[in-house]
C-alpha cells in the first residue's frame, strides 16, 4: 500500500492518507508541505483522534457512497480534505483522505487496489453512536467500549461496515427518542427500544423467534384477554399449571419479562403485524 500511496501523492501533489473504519491509520504518504496538525496526531497515534473523526463524520463520511469535503476546522489544526470511501467486495473498509483540495484528475480506477490492500481484522462489524446536542457521529467496533458523549445518546446493533448507514438510522432513531420519551434511558440501544422498532419498520418476526405455534397463540390469548390467566385457562381449555409453563418457555425464549408492560406492548404489537401481513 505505500508504494500506492507515494504514488498517488505524486500524482496529485497532495498529501494522502487511509483509515480504516474504526479510525486507525493503516498507512500515509511521506511527509508534504500541506499536512496539518490533526493529521500528524493522527500519525503519531496511529489513530484518528476522536475530535477530527467527530469533525469528519459530522460532514457525512460515515455514510457517504462518493466522495466527501470536509472544511477546514482551525481550532482543531484541520486543514480542509477530500474524503473517498474505499470497498472491497462491497464492504466498506476505510477511507482514502487527500489534504487541500486536489486536482481534476480521475483516482477512482486507484480506489479498490488501496481497499484491498487494508487489513481484514479492520472489517468487523461496527456500532454507530449518535448524540444530538452536539449532533456527534462515532463509529466503533463491535466490541469495543462506547464512546462517552453528553446529553441524548443512541446506539445501534453491531452492522457490517458496509451498512454503517443503517447503523446510523437506528443510533438516530435511538437517540431521538431518548429524547423524546422519559421511560427510555438518556442513552439507549436500538435494541432496547421496545415497540418503537417495529413502528420504524423492524421485522415482527426478531420479536417472535423461536416461538412455535401452540406458544404463539397461547401468548396471544394472553395478551388479547389483558393478562388474565383465569380467562386464558379457560380460552384455551388449559390447566392453570400449564398456562404458567408456557409462559416461562415464551418469556425464556423471547428474552421479554412477561410483567413489564413495555415488553407485553411489543410482543403483542410484533403478534398483530404477523397477522396483518397474512392480509391478502
Amino acid at each position: 500500500m505505500q508504494e500506492l500511496l507515494d504514488e498517488l501523492s505524486r500524482v496529485l501533489g497532495r498529501g494522502v492518507s487511509v483509515d480504516d473504519v474504526a479510525g486507525r491509520v493503516v498507512a500515509h504518504s511521506a511527509q508534504t508541505d500541506d499536512v496539518d496538525q490533526a493529521r500528524v496526531r493522527a500519525i503519531l497515534t496511529r489513530r484518528v483522534p476522536a475530535d477530527v473523526a467527530a469533525w469528519q463524520e459530522l460532514h457525512g463520511i460515515a455514510t457517504a457512497t462518493g466522495p466527501v469535503r470536509v472544511p477546514g476546522n482551525p481550532a482543531l489544526g484541520f486543514q480542509q480534505r477530500v474524503g473517498f470511501p474505499l470497498r472491497h467486495k462491497g464492504v466498506l473498509v476505510g477511507y482514502l483522505w487527500v489534504l487541500g483540495e486536489p486536482p481534476d484528475v480521475d483516482i477512482s480506477g486507484r480506489l479498490p487496489a488501496l481497499a484491498a490492500q487494508v487489513p481484514a481484522g479492520e472489517r468487523t462489524p461496527v456500532r454507530v453512536v449518535v448524540a444530538l446536542e452536539p449532533r456527534v457521529v462515532r463509529t466503533v467496533p463491535a466490541g469495543d467500549p462506547l464512546p462517552e458523549l453528553p446529553g441524548y445518546v443512541g446506539v445501534s446493533d453491531p452492522h457490517p461496515p458496509d451498512r454503517a448507514g443503517a447503523a446510523y438510522q437506528q443510533a438516530l432513531a435511538a437517540a431521538e427518542l431518548a429524547r423524546l420519551d422519559p421511560a427510555l434511558p438518556d442513552r439507549a440501544r436500538w435494541s432496547e427500544l421496545g415497540a418503537y422498532r417495529l413502528l420504524l419498520g423492524a421485522e415482527p418476526d426478531e420479536v417472535l423467534s423461536g416461538l412455535s405455534d401452540v406458544l404463539l397463540r397461547t401468548l396471544e390469548v394472553y395478551l388479547d384477554s389483558g393478562c388474565d390467566a383465569r380467562a386464558t385457562s379457560e380460552q384455551l381449555h388449559l390447566h392453570r399449571t400449564s398456562l404458567y409453563y408456557r409462559l416461562g418457555r415464551i418469556a425464556a425464549l423471547t428474552g421479554r419479562d412477561l410483567a413489564d408492560g413495555g415488553a407485553r406492548l411489543e410482543l403483542h404489537l410484533a403478534l398483530k403485524l404477523v397477522r396483518l401481513a397474512r392480509r391478502p
